[in-house]
């Protein structure tokens, strides 16, 4: 497993979607926090939400709100 902070800027994302081998756990900590998944499903997060999703499952996300964004965002295998 390897934990990460995200902070992502206002407006900031992943761009295109992407997938790669593992799992991922993510918990929104502060700000708002959308993810598409295998573009079919579209979750907005709030703080103290989490979300578990298989890595291979194509996704992007992004932050649609007007205040930075903070993740504890684990994944396995380690990817980053």
């Amino acid at each position: 497993m390897e934990p990460h902070l995200f902070r992502i800027k206002p407006g900031g994302g992943s761009g295109a979607s992407y997938s790669h081998e593992g799992e991922e756990f993510l918990h929104v900590l502060r700000g708002n926090f959308e993810i598409w998944l295998d573009a079919k499903e579209h979750y907005h997060l709030k703080p103290g939400d989490s979300l578990y999703f298989e890595s291979s499952t194509p996704h992007r996300w992004k932050n649609p709100g007007r205040t930075q964004t903070w993740l504890l965002w684990i994944n396995t295998p380690p990817t980053f």
